[in-house]
């Protein structure tokens, strides 16, 4: 485990050194070439057999919200991709449902259970980037939006031999959920890949003898809740480290990652198929002083996709409110470190 630790401290220093470097300029006109590489390579989304959050397009789900300032003010009612507001101006502000929630934990909105997946019914928003350096680089990453996410049960009360005397509540919901991988290719071939688990995930690389990605790091977890409810010793905000596969397979080129029940996070060890490659909005990446125009301007909202933090009484021992807030969008999510300029080898 040590071991580990250390090898997540040498990823993260060397992922702030590369950021802290020399830039690279990304291409924005995308070729036959790397639009088909995005494509073969987008993945196969196993949805649990028991889902009932599916994933929506982005259009499907403004027109239910409204945005608002810390104050619950709202800021703009009608919102639509194209007239949302963006920006720095946007960064302390949240989406807010238009129809109130019966309580923190409920789901009694219709579009919470988001739209068929069937023959490319849901977009899957594909940002990639292009470097000019020495490997020719490209980033892509798949981005797939649900309108609700549902927690896990916790125990709030006693926990006793694995079980819970006392109360137990439904902890971390949040409306608004963006979920993704992202890919790194090097002189057209796979790399490497990251898979996305909310706040943390892993890094899988590329072996072309076993045509798999395997296991190379985790991110460890902060967790607030203990998963066992037994009485061993624990401590609130203890460190502990997923069991990750070792690898995650293909189906002919495509990586093959599974949706965990109400929560979306992606794993690489069936139920719904979504083949995402029916449906890729391809978005050039952009620079963070540079924002997106027209149906692609819901990408400069800088703030929470989701409404306020409720239910937040058993927060100093768990770690979590009912009713979380929302996540930030698609252009807070980096995966990997640039790469060094064209004249360096070394990355």
């Amino acid at each position: 485990m040590h071991q580990q630790t250390e090898h997540v401290r040498k990823w993260r220093l060397y992922v702030f050194v590369a950021i802290c470097g020399l830039m690279s300029t990304p291409a924005i006109a995308i070729t036959p070439e790397v639009e088909e590489l995005i494509r073969s390579w987008s993945p196969l989304v196993w949805l649990h057999s028991e889902e009932k959050f599916l994933p929506s397009s982005v259009e499907f789900f403004l027109p239910e919200v409204t945005v608002q300032d810390n104050q619950s003010v709202i800021i703009q009612d009608y919102v639509t991709p194209e007239n949302i507001i963006g920006g720095e101006a946007s960064l302390t502000l949240h989406m807010q449902t238009r129809e109130p929630l019966d309580c923190p934990s409920c789901y009694n909105l219709g579009m919470f259970f988001g739209q068929a997946i069937e023959n490319g019914g849901v977009p899957t928003y594909t940002i990639y980037r292009e470097y000019d350096d020495v490997f020719k680089t490209l980033d892509v990453s798949y981005f797939a939006f649900y309108p609700y996410n549902r927690g896990k049960d916790a125990c709030v009360g006693v926990p006793i031999n694995g079980s819970c005397a006392g109360a137990e509540k439904n902890l971390g919901n949040h409306v608004g959920d963006w979920e993704h991988n992202a890919l790194r290719f090097r002189n057209g071939q796979p790399y490497m890949i990251h898979l996305n688990v909310h706040s943390f995930g892993a890094y899988y690389e590329w072996n072309e003898t076993t045509k798999k990605f395997h296991f190379f790091v985790g991110e460890e977890v902060w967790s607030a809740v203990d998963p066992d409810y037994d009485d061993s010793p624990y401590e609130k905000d203890a460190r502990y480290e997923p069991q990750y596969p070792p690898t995650v397979e293909l189906m002919g080129t495509h990586p093959v990652v599974y949706s965990a029940n109400g929560s979306h996070g992606l794993w690489g060890s069936p139920g719904i198929a979504w083949t995402t490659w029916d449906n890729l909005i391809l978005i050039p990446w952009l620079p963070s002083n540079i924002s997106y125009e027209g149906n692609l301007n819901w990408l400069s909202f800088l703030g929470d996709w989701g409404n306020s933090a409720e239910g937040c009484e058993y927060e100093i021992v768990t770690g979590e409110c009912e009713l979380g807030s929302g996540p930030s969008g698609p252009r807070s999510k980096v995966d990997f470190p640039e790469p060094q300029p064209k004249t360096s080898m070394d990355n």
